[in-house]
């Protein structure tokens, strides 16, 4: 083909276009379709231009360009396709079925206790801590000081609702025993009797949904004797000891081991231990435990 039969057939198709393009303008009653304003980069509205008028730039339509023309539901995977926690990388995430709350994979727990408290159970060389290694476990701690079942701090809520907001996080699995303890701060903080069992009903209620079946105890509120000062401390020793027996799980009392076991001397602040002090409460616990069926060895 020579250049002047490509010249006529792009005039030709060009004339073509015109004419289709007429009648389409001229049946429009209203707007057409959004097409690109002249000015920037949004869209606009071209209205269907009358006899002698210049052409009108509408402003911008409602719906944003670039809204997807679709709608994405998120979905959620049934439980009984997740991966079992077992079978989980370590320190990955998995989620409780039955709380929906995330839970590290830490591996086997058939020999681990599961350790919430305040500043009682939480140095690694807490009386706690080691009478729980004496009696066989390892041991995960999931709390902080200057919390207990109806007081928290700042940063981290009493016991069940720091375990329901995320404060802590418990393990994921079935741990072969779950140890709460305390108390104190309860007492120093002068809760009421009920805010502290009341907290006491429903962190264990929460425990209970998160491992069932699990064997649980409650370790009291370390002090001297009623008749050698302990007061307030003691008295909360005492109402979780009754709290307990409601819940039907085992107790270990400590509202009087200052005194019992001449610990006085060892107290650094009259409510802590000295390491020396630890070192010797810890097999003391642990036959604690032991006496209650609880020890592994």
């Amino acid at each position: 083909m020579d250049r002047a039969s490509s010249s006529a057939g792009r005039l030709t198709l060009r004339a073509l276009s015109c004419a289709m393009a007429v009648p389409l303008l001229a049946g429009c009653a209203g707007p057409l379709e959004a097409l690109p304003a002249s000015s920037g980069g949004a869209i606009g509205t071209v209205s269907r231009p009358t006899e002698g008028a210049a052409l009108r730039v509408l402003p911008p339509a409602a719906v944003p360009y670039g809204t997807a023309p679709i709608a994405i539901i998120p979905r959620t995977t049934p439980a009984r396709r997740l991966t079992p926690a077992d079978r989980l990388p370590l320190g990955s995430f998995t989620v409780n079925a039955a709380t929906q709350r995330n839970e590290p994979v830490l591996g086997d727990l058939s020999r681990a206790a599961v350790l919430i408290g305040d500043s009682q159970s939480e140095p690694t060389d807490s009386w706690v801590r080691r009478g729980l290694e004496h009696a066989g476990y390892s041991v995960y701690f999931a709390g902080s000081g200057g919390t207990g079942y109806s007081v928290g701090i700042p940063k981290v809520h009493d016991y069940a609702n720091a375990l329901r907001l995320g404060d802590w996080r418990l393990p994921a699995g079935r741990p072969r025993l779950v140890v709460v303890q305390g108390g104190g701060n309860d007492a120093s903080r002068n809760s009421a009797d009920s805010a502290i069992a009341n907290g006491a009903i429903t962190l264990f209620a929460e425990l209970r949904r998160t491992y069932p079946g699990a064997r649980i105890v409650m370790v009291g509120t370390l002090a001297k004797s009623a008749a050698d000062g302990g007061g307030r401390r003691t008295e909360v020793d005492a109402l979780l000891q009754r709290t307990a027996a409601a819940l039907d799980v085992p107790f270990v009392g400590c509202g009087d081991w200052i005194s019992r076991y001449g610990l006085a001397g060892e107290l650094v602040d009259g409510v802590h231990l000295s390491p020396q002090g630890k070192a010797r409460l810890a097999p003391v616990f642990a036959d604690a435990l032991a006496a209650r069926g609880l020890a592994l060895s």
